[in-house]
């Protein structure tokens, strides 16, 4: 959409620059411009690709959508990492969780959402999402390209937002990506969406200066300042994330026999396991689980 407006100014250019050729030559009346063929060819593979990319793009929403509703049923935690172009947001997905997700020094890394699982401190597990990187001023069609991206954003149960400590100006990254953010929920307002609760992180800070830092500290005195590079600060960044997301966990003692293995599974995947033992009418499991789950299980339970 960005490249089609402009092949009509490229071609009128290169008519003219024919014309003036041909007027010395002593021809030109009539003539067709060089590059008016090429320019609807390219017309046209700039329509097929924008084309493709749409159907491509409805594709993933929907398989991102069945992801959410999966996740939901589970009432696994759903965090949602925001943050400026470059803030680091990849790393940090790495570090709390072990990802292994693509890390570049580059404009729009990442641009599909990346999913990875983790655990709070409590061994409660937890879904981190990375999203697409923000800039300010983005041309419309690009806003509207990565706002599907973004609906993550509007499920989540917490929103880590991600500044670069060693950027020149942070606080207007944290005015652009709480804009972006603002609008994005706006949306979703109308079908129960609420406000998110939000964590700020403050990254880098082994690129960042001592006075950069004091600075920050004094105007962010709630944030979390970590290096995704050394690892300094991740700890108590997983116990903050902890700390805002509540436990719906529930505790359950319940009996599951052998044939429902896929009901013992979920209790160790989706909660926290405190005792196992095998007997005669199937595995004794004691946990705390995640309401939904609990009620899953209830009708084992164990008397």
């Amino acid at each position: 959409e960005y490249m089609l407006p402009r092949l009509r100014g490229w071609g009128e250019s290169m008519s003219r620059q024919a014309g003036g050729r041909a007027g010395g030559s002593g021809g030109g009346v009539g003539l067709r411009g060089p590059g008016e063929t090429k320019i609807e060819t390219d017309r046209r593979r700039i329509r097929e690709r924008m084309a493709k990319l749409r159907r491509d793009i409805k594709a993933m929403k929907q398989v991102r959508d069945t992801q959410r509703s999966r996740r939901r049923a589970s009432d696994v935690a759903s965090i949602a990492i925001v943050g400026y172009t470059n803030a680091g947001k990849s790393s940090l997905l790495n570090a709390l969780t072990g990802a292994g997700v693509l890390v570049q020094d580059a404009l729009f890394a990442t641009l599909e959402p990346t999913t990875r699982r983790g655990q709070f401190d409590d061994d409660r597990p937890f879904v981190l999402t990375d999203t697409v990187g923000f800039v300010r001023h983005l041309p419309t069609q690009l806003v509207e390209a990565f706002r599907s991206t973004l609906e993550e954003v509007a499920d989540a149960d917490l929103l880590v937002h991600v500044v670069d400590g060693a950027d020149a100006n942070p606080l207007a990254q944290i005015d652009a990506v709480r804009q972006v953010v603002r609008e994005v929920i706006a949306e979703y307002d109308g079908v129960g969406h609420q406000s998110v609760p939000e964590l700020l992180v403050v990254n880098k800070i082994d690129a960042a200066g001592d006075l950069a830092l004091a600075q920050l500290r004094r105007a962010l005195p709630e944030a979390v300042f970590v290096s995704a590079h050394t690892g300094d600060g991740v700890d108590r960044l997983r116990q903050r994330m902890g700390e805002l997301v509540a436990s719906t966990d529930t505790t359950v003692d319940v009996t599951i026999p052998y044939d429902r293995g896929d009901l013992v599974a979920r209790l160790h995947n989706e909660g926290r396991v405190d005792a196992t033992e095998h007997g005669a009418g199937g595995t004794r499991v004691k946990a705390r689980v995640p309401a939904a789950l609990a009620a899953s299980v209830r009708e084992f339970a164990t008397f």
